[in-house]
């Protein structure tokens, strides 16, 4: 595979970062993930938007332009042979002094990391299960998908079914978001509801589309009043919408919800 590294296409192998780098060090860097369908880096605007808007929370520079990112998309489509790719946009925050470091990063390490996706839309069910400890608060004012997952990948390991999605819950037991995945859920009134971003989740890219296209209430749920759910779906920008077959021992419709199908339907023809 090809990756694209600081303004030029680079093999995989030959990409290389300085280990006095502070995404290295201190886990000073950010990233967005996202797809693209026929070579069209799916809700990008909106990627663009929220790591602009972190970058700024981390005092790191960027060196590229929105444009000259949407080019290196469409390189490494091409260079790569897959008009469909996993993308994810890194910024490590570059080289600076040892230690607690207190400037503005002016050189980031930027790179454009793929793999190929299949070209098949169709919905992907999940099983989820909850995450017996806490989740992380906000590194800053919001949360940041930034390069610190320890919280992430610690819930992955409690998880018995290590193919589920884990959901996390804050110190009032409330459910904040999935372990890469904001959540939704159809009430027994029929609404449509999803957690807060007061509950430190995610300001994610799919959960605002989905809340710009459909009417959404954000309300915190227990990890037990969310077995009263009609439907559930987790929201992610490589699945977008991914509706749940099994929460616990419970069972939902998965892509047969109702619900689910309305809105899987309009993201679709939203592709088009």
């Amino acid at each position: 595979m090809w990756y694209w590294h600081n303004g030029e296409l680079v093999e995989r192998e030959k990409v290389l970062i300085p280990v006095e780098d502070h995404g290295f060090l201190y886990g000073m860097g950010l990233f967005e993930t996202f797809r693209t369908y026929e070579f069209v880096p799916f809700l990008f605007d909106a990627h663009w938007e929220r790591l602009i808007k972190s970058l700024d929370e981390l005092w790191i520079d960027f060196p590229f332009t929105k444009e000259e990112i949407g080019t290196a998309i469409q390189q490494l489509c091409r260079q790569n042979d897959a008009p469909d790719l996993y993308i994810r946009l890194n910024v490590s925050a570059g080289v600076a002094p040892l230690g607690l470091y207190a400037g503005r990063y002016e050189t980031p390490n930027v790179t454009l990391i793929v793999k190929p996706l299949s070209s098949e839309v169709v919905p992907q069910e999940k099983r989820v299960e909850p995450i017996p400890f806490l989740r992380s608060r906000p590194e800053a004012a919001f949360r940041l998908k930034s390069h610190h997952y320890m919280n992430n990948i610690l819930g992955k390991r409690t998880l018995q079914d290590q193919s589920a999605e884990g959901l996390f819950a804050d110190e009032h037991g409330c459910v904040v978001e999935g372990l890469v995945s904001n959540i939704f859920w159809v009430g027994p009134d029929d609404r449509l509801y999803t957690t807060p971003l007061s509950s430190g989740a995610l300001a994610g890219v799919t959960r605002q589309w989905v809340m710009d296209h459909f009417s959404v209430v954000e309300q915190p749920v227990t990890f037990e009043e969310l077995t009263a759910a009609k439907e559930i779906w987790m929201t992610n920008s490589i699945q977008q919408v991914a509706p749940v077959t099994h929460y616990g021992n419970l069972r939902y419709p998965g892509k047969d919800g109702v619900r689910f199908n309305e809105v899987w339907a309009k993201l679709v023809r939203s592709l088009g």
